[in-house]
């Protein structure tokens, strides 16, 4: 056990499963969602592909006042491996949520996870940026969310008569489905639309192929059993995958990982097999026809990463309505030789921890 600061406040790491209901007590009361807790535990936790993942104790006499996770994660980049950690999970008991327990608990990790580990990433909400760049991380840009509506008739003004919404909202979605099948057309002759329930042997392939051609950005690895250990099915989601194929050669050009929710269809994931707009537009007009026809309202996508990927978003369709909706923060050792704050990130929603 090692001391973090004042007598009445160490960190230590967590015994499980013997402090497990103490855990899931504190993420339900500080962050919510109370059913998903223990699930969260068991799949991020304990059954993470990447390693025996860690969490950090902040405790007060003999209590669990805080908690913060450190998830193994492999990235590539420039054709080498990095063993990184996805910060996640950090909740402070509403007793103690103040400047300096936040602190100790997250300098810990720090200071712990890069005893471990190339590199420390996350993605903390708003309240928690002030307690990680004290801590000593960097804040950095990160995913913003992009979106297109489906539904137009939704999002003209209320004021309207219904009619006249009606009338002009199907004229403005006949227009763009024009435009869009047009483009599907042109750009995704001899590549086959395949909806799956789960990733299969093919999408290894694909990952071997991708990661070598998107090799000037960090990517997280997205291989078989990394999306099926992401994307398994949990109590509140259900993940498709879109996948377009070569006929000639089985093989996969694509994919996104889809997701719908409340009215509107989330693509949590995506990778193409190389730099291509046009592809990347490919797949997600496909996703779109398909939530359209769903009856949904809305594609969404929160993502960074390359210019020729927010060129793909915006040939779809989809505009960025949230810059920086999701920052990222980011901690290497002090002399590390490959510095990725100025790297270019690819990041989805399958790189965060929910």
């Amino acid at each position: 056990m090692a001391d973090a600061g004042p007598p009445d406040y160490r960190v230590e790491p967590a015994r499980l499963p013997e402090q497990a209901q103490s855990i899931v007590a504190l993420w339900s009361e500080a962050l919510g969602f109370a059913e998903r807790r223990p699930l969260k535990l068991d799949w991020f936790y304990l059954r993470n592909p990447a390693g025996e993942p860690r969490l950090l104790l902040l405790m007060h006499e003999a209590r669990v006042v805080g908690v913060t996770g450190l998830g193994g994660r492999r990235l590539c980049w420039r054709g080498r491996e990095l063993d990184g950690a996805l910060m996640g999970d950090f909740a402070v008991d509403s007793h103690h949520r103040t400047l300096y327990p936040a602190l100790v608990l997250q300098r810990a990790a720090l200071e712990q996870g890069l005893e471990r580990h190339e590199l420390l990433y996350g993605f903390p909400n708003a309240k928690s940026l002030p307690v990680v760049r004290r801590a000593g991380y960097q804040v950095l840009p990160g995913m913003g969310r992009y979106a297109r509506a489906l539904r137009s008739e939704a999002y003209l003004p209320g004021a309207w008569p219904g009619p006249l919404r009606r009338g002009v909202g199907a004229a403005l979605d006949a227009a763009l489905s024009l435009r869009h099948a047009a483009a599907l057309w042109q750009h995704g002759r001899g590549l086959r639309e395949q909806w799956l329930d789960g990733p299969d042997e093919r999408f290894d392939d694909l990952w071997a192929r991708a990661s070598r051609a998107l090799g000037d950005c960090v990517l997280g690895r997205r291989d078989g059993p990394f999306l099926r250990w992401r994307f398994e099915a949990r109590a509140w989601h259900r993940t498709r995958f879109l996948v377009l194929v070569d006929p000639a050669t089985r093989r996969l050009a694509g994919y996104a990982a889809c997701e719908t929710e409340g009215g509107a269809m989330h693509v949590r994931d995506l990778l193409v097999q190389q730099a291509s707009a046009p592809l990347v537009a490919h797949v997600l007009r496909l996703a779109a026809r398909q939530a359209r026809a769903q009856g949904l309202r809305s594609l969404s996508m929160q993502c960074g990463g390359p210019p020729w990927l927010r060129a793909g978003l915006r040939a779809a369709g989809l505009r960025l309505r949230e810059a920086g909706a999701q920052p990222m923060i980011l901690a290497q050792p002090p002399d590390t030789p490959t510095p990725l704050a100025q790297a270019c990130w690819y990041l989805t929603g399958a790189d965060s921890d929910e």
